[in-house]
């Protein structure tokens, strides 16, 4: 059975969690730029911008781990769908990894949504049965 609408749902998921690093990453590194922290003691207090870099600090923290885990899930599920051997195992996972990703961080929510419906579609999408097969049993 061809499990497009899986396919595509993961493959968003995964990008999105592609993103969620990208973005992390932009925080960490905007924590250390010279140029950005020259201009955050511009125009705020010491206090602020001590407060500001540590917030970049776990925000990027808390926008690459469960991208990490996310683009992982995604490479294995779409592993595990391709061999369509076991989809009602494929549609667990999803889900039970979905939850955990939404657990640590609430930015995890975004490429959650599209596992968790990946998933959903996996567990309750019934194979095709041709005619001629149903008629033999």
């Amino acid at each position: 059975m061809k499990r497009t609408v899986e396919f595509v749902f993961n493959i968003i998921g995964t990008a999105t969690s592609l993103i969620m690093i990208v973005i992390g990453l932009v925080f960490l590194y905007l924590k250390d730029n010279k140029a950005y922290l020259e201009y955050l003691h511009s125009k705020w207090s010491e206090s602020a911008v001590a407060t500001t870099v540590d917030q970049m600090n776990q925000s990027g923290t808390l926008w690459i781990l469960p991208g990490i885990i996310g683009i992982v899930l995604g490479i294995i599920a779409i592993i595990l769908l391709k061999a369509n051997s076991s989809p009602k195992l494929t549609g667990w996972l999803l889900i039970i990894v979905s939850v955990m990703i939404c657990i640590i961080s609430v930015f995890g929510f975004f490429p959650a949504m599209f596992f968790v419906i990946a998933g959903i579609l996996a567990l309750f999408r019934k194979p095709n049965v041709n005619k001629t097969q149903a008629i033999r049993k």
